[in-house]
C-alpha cells in the first residue's frame, strides 16, 4: 500500500509535532479551570435551548 501525499506530510507534521512537545522546554498550555468549564457548560446548554426552541417555532409553520 503507497502513502499519499496527504499521508507523507501528516506523517511528517505529526513527527515535527511530537518532537517539539517531547523537548524539555516545551510549556504545555495551562489547565481549563472550574470556571472554564462551567463557562462552557452553560453555553452548551444554550445552545440546545437555541435549537429546541427553533426547531419547536419551525414546525408550527
Amino acid at each position: 500500500m503507497t502513502e499519499t501525499d496527504f499521508e507523507t506530510e501528516l506523517n511528517a507534521e505529526v513527527t515535527k509535532r511530537l518532537s517539539m512537545m517531547e523537548d524539555p522546554s516545551y510549556a504545555y498550555p495551562a489547565r481549563m479551570t472550574k470556571f472554564d468549564y462551567a463557562l462552557a457548560g452553560v453555553l452548551m446548554a444554550i445552545c440546545l435551548v437555541v435549537v429546541e426552541v427553533a426547531t419547536l417555532t419551525a414546525g408550527a409553520m
